[in-house]
């Protein structure tokens, strides 16, 4: 039986659907443009839609189409026999027909060749997004800015490295940013090396949630320098810290508060355990014990 219209285009989005989740999986942009729920989401609506359709059918009396009653022909040629009538009239069972071969309606080797496609495509989106498509002079060249920018606001001499093999950060440690204060060293994840990079050498913001997390994660880890241990009271200076250090990079004022302020605002809607530590206290506010500049009416 020929399926309908609405059932191939369910088909095909449930493909389309699976597709695009293989590509968000690879593709690190795609995850800061896309919230990872939306593909389950357009599966789920599909999947109820398909159940309340199927209600409202049987609650009107519509019965599925039943299949035609036919005697077993070539379409039966896996069952070996097929049962037919002789000369007389008196059923008899002879050897099925073979069955005809039947005609991808998208050949594999099509289907193989555009998966191939969509999957280097994303490699090589998400590799020109990464740290690792900044040539080595380059990122040794970042990499002092970001020592410079981090010892102004730790007040001393410090360095800062990009974690490259991501021995300290990422999967392994879910931190973006890690210091070491008695060794006055700090290491940036790549993905925060690269946002850092394209703001300051490339003139670029990108993704501005990518740009927000980015300068607080540098301007948190140069508060830890400068002796700084708690991970609220350090958050709290860091989004201060990071107007002034937003605006070194080539940010204007303007953009520079505005991404401290809505990464104040994640900071503050963040209720997950794993941030329990990182809570902005009370006491960061406009006017607050935590207010670097108590005469500036703006806050961070």
């Amino acid at each position: 039986m020929e399926s309908s219209p609405r059932d191939r285009v369910q088909t095909a989005s449930r493909i389309g659907a699976l597709v695009f989740v293989v590509l968000w999986l690879l593709s690190a942009r795609l995850q800061s443009a896309i919230p990872f729920w939306l593909p389950f989401a357009i599966l789920a609506a599909m999947e109820i839609e398909f159940v309340v359709r199927g209600i409202r059918e049987r609650r009107a009396g519509v019965e599925p189409a039943p299949t035609s009653r036919r005697l077993p022909g070539a379409d039966d040629a896996d069952l070996g026999w097929v049962e037919s009538v002789d000369e007389e009239g008196e059923p008899i069972f002879v050897p099925a027909a073979p069955r005809p071969p039947r005609r991808a309606r998208v050949p594999a080797v099509l289907m193989l060749v555009v998966a191939v496609v969509l999957f280097f495509y994303a490699y090589r989106v998400d590799r020109e997004a990464g740290w690792s498509s900044v040539s080595g002079t380059e990122q040794a060249r970042a990499e002092k800015r970001f020592t410079a920018e981090a010892a102004r606001i730790a007040g001393k001499d410090v360095r800062v490295y990009c974690d490259d093999a991501y021995s300290f950060t990422g999967v392994g440690s879910d931190a973006a940013g890690v210091a070491f204060i008695p060794r006055a060293l700090a290491y940036l994840e790549p993905t925060i090396c690269r946002s850092l990079y394209r703001i300051a050498f490339r003139g670029k913001l990108g993704a501005r949630d990518e740009a927000a997390l980015a300068i607080t994660v540098l301007a948190h880890e140069a508060t830890h320098l400068r002796g700084i241990q708690d991970e609220a009271e350090t958050e709290c200076y860091a989004l201060q810290e990071g107007v002034s250090l937003g605006r070194r990079l080539g940010l204007d004022v303007e953009t520079a508060r505005a991404l401290m302020e809505a990464q104040r605002t994640r900071d503050l809607s963040d209720a997950s355990v794993a941030r329990l530590d990182y809570r902005l206290p009370a006491e960061c506010r406009n006017g607050g014990t935590l207010d670097l500049r108590p005469n500036d009416p703006q806050f961070p």
